[in-house]
């Protein structure tokens, strides 16, 4: 198959998918042995030229996604009618910080550091989905550890945690400057899901 039909199946997969996809992915639906390394040499070609077109195509949870660009999500928002106060709490997004830059750890961990009672938040991150259970301790009762799942990099727009911005370059840029607004996560809806009881916290989220 020639490169430039390869590309334009590429870029029609981009389109399609609802959630990144990489080369090993790709190499599965082409039965004639598409080599891998063609295919991550066209994903990254598309990703050059997207950055001239008013749509894009990042790296995220180690996959490639052609997404809208942030500066037009104030239009698409209003067009697709989403409701704003379907978003993550002030404390919700504190904990999540702690989890992603401490990871694994339990909830009574994440208790000390916030020094309140975290189980209704964490309840709230893991219908959203961007916490996930990680096991059990190995100490007296077994608590469960939690971790950050691949839709946390996506919703962040993370190649994988190595993204994530260490506290001294937060520092760095923060230094001499007003402090930014809060960056708030949103959510449909419909993207929550139970979790189940054996995994999940009371339901009152303690500020």
């Amino acid at each position: 198959m020639e490169r430039e039909e390869l590309k334009s199946i590429v870029e029609n997969v981009l389109l399609a998918a609802d959630q990144p996809i990489n080369a090993g992915e790709l190499c599965k639906i082409f039965l004639d042995g598409t080599d891998k390394d063609q295919l991550q040499s066209i994903l990254d070609e598309l990703k050059d030229e997207y950055n001239s077109r008013n749509l894009q195509i990042t790296e995220v949870a180690d996959g490639y996604q052609l997404s809208t660009r942030h500066e037009y999500n104030d239009f698409i928002r209003k067009f697709l009618k989403l409701d704003r106060s379907a978003r993550l709490s002030q404390p919700s997004l504190d904990t999540l910080s702690i989890i992603a830059y401490k990871q694994p750890l339990t909830r009574q961990e994440v208790d000390e550091i916030r020094g309140v009672d975290s189980s209704g938040v964490i309840k709230t991150l893991l219908e959203k989905k961007v916490v996930g259970p990680a096991g059990r301790k190995k100490v007296p009762g077994r608590p469960i550890m939690y971790r950050t799942t691949q839709k946390f990099l996506e919703y962040f727009g993370l190649k994988d945690l190595s993204d994530l911005p260490t506290l001294e370059d937060l520092r760095e840029e923060l230094e001499g400057e007003d402090p930014p607004l809060q960056t708030q996560i949103e959510f449909l809806a419909s993207e929550a899901s139970e979790v189940s009881t054996s995994e999940a916290e009371p339901d009152t989220e303690n500020h």
